[in-house]
């Protein structure tokens, strides 16, 4: 029963992730503060970090039909895969709600795709993590893995500002306004994200941990 609900839950994030995706990038419709129409939308974390998810979750769920049938489990580089891309919609998932909501105001995170990406798709990814996934085990150097999304997108944002500059109005190359006082506060963040990254990768490390014991 557990192993056929995960199968539901990230069959539907697969589906809605690349839905909501295309909802953003191929519509005028409204999707709040930091989205983006067209390939522009690939700028933000948020939709790199769901659409990694919605990647693992249609991988996830091909191997669970296969346990389903009696087939072998996930292999090792799926499990510590899929780690990696729960731990970056987290990310996602609390720093919408700690950080960018208080910042910009939670209606204009939580409307049109940003409500599923910043939302319903990593709430549900998370819950599976938690309540339904007990296939492999996971060690340290995992919580290492799970901070290169972030570490990756770090060095191109802070790379394109290099290259480019700050750039101005909508033209801005600086779309978080992490640079806006300076390059110290900006790595600052940089290294602030990456700290809770690896915070979260850590309680998820203890979760699978606590749940093997049990």
């Amino acid at each position: 029963m557990r192993r056929r609900l995960s199968l539901f839950v990230n069959g539907f994030i697969a589906v809605f992730a690349l839905l909501a995706w295309i909802w953003m990038t191929f519509t005028i419709d409204r999707h709040g503060d930091l989205s983006a129409q067209d390939f522009e939308s690939l700028r933000y974390f948020t939709v790199w970090s769901n659409l990694l998810q919605a990647a693992v979750s249609a991988l996830w769920a091909i191997q669970l039909i296969g346990l389903c049938r009696g087939k072998h489990g996930p292999s090792r580089w799926l499990i510590r895969f899929k780690f990696v891309a729960n731990a970056s919609v987290a990310l996602t998932f609390f720093t919408a709600l700690c950080f960018l909501g208080p910042v910009f105001g939670f209606g204009n995170l939580y409307v049109g795709s940003n409500f599923w990406f910043h939302l319903v798709l990593p709430l549900l990814a998370m819950l599976d993590y938690w309540l339904l996934d007990r296939e492999g085990d996971h060690g340290f150097v995992d919580t290492l893995w799970a901070v290169l999304p972030m570490l990756a997108y770090a060095a191109l944002y802070i790379g394109n500002l290099a290259v480019n500059g700050l750039g101005h109005g909508a033209e801005t190359n600086d779309w978080y306004s992490f640079a806006i006082y300076g390059p110290r506060p900006l790595f600052a963040v940089f290294a602030g994200l990456l700290v809770a990254n690896w915070m979260i990768a850590l309680l998820m490390l203890l979760r699978r941990r606590r749940g093997d014991k049990r």
